[in-house]
């Protein structure tokens, strides 16, 4: 068994967060962190047209550079670069800002969660990076829970 990561609930509304990525994964991502009133900025140099759809999204179709981190709270990387995210990794550590590598559990400073919205109530679900299938399942079963009458 991975070593349990605690269940953080942060106030996101009006906060800056860097997405480096434009495709399926930073979707997901950016779809998701876009529930909780985030300043996201996405960079990349192709975005995929459903994170360009979003509502408050900046976009930014470049390559990845340091310098638009700016005051990002945290940072996720989700490219198919390895070079590109193990930068990201690096320049986070080096400035002191959390970050998470999507095609590396072992380079993150926190995990994504899938997450389950009703009202007020969100449920996030993890498993540490190792059974991506699981947490799926777990999601969708949490979602249909709160679609119903509690």
């Amino acid at each position: 068994m991975t070593r349990r990561k605690f269940p953080l609930y942060i106030d996101l509304d009006g906060k800056p967060v860097v997405l480096v990525g434009g495709g399926t994964i930073a979707a997901r991502r950016a779809k998701t962190l876009s529930q909780f009133g985030v300043k996201l900025t996405v960079i990349a140099p192709s975005i995929d047209a459903s994170i360009r759809a979003l509502p408050g999204v900046t976009c930014i179709e470049r390559p990845w550079d340091p310098a638009r981190l700016g005051e990002a709270v945290f940072v996720l990387t989700a490219t198919d670069c390895e070079a590109v995210n193990a930068s990201v990794v690096e320049t986070c550590r080096n400035r002191g800002i959390p970050v998470n590598d999507a095609s590396d559990q072992t380079r993150c400073d926190f995990q994504f969660p899938a997450v389950a919205i009703r009202g007020d109530v969100v449920v996030g679900v993890n498993a540490g990076g190792t059974d991506h299938s699981l947490v799926r399942r777990v999601a969708a079963a949490i979602r249909t829970l709160l679609e119903g009458e509690l």
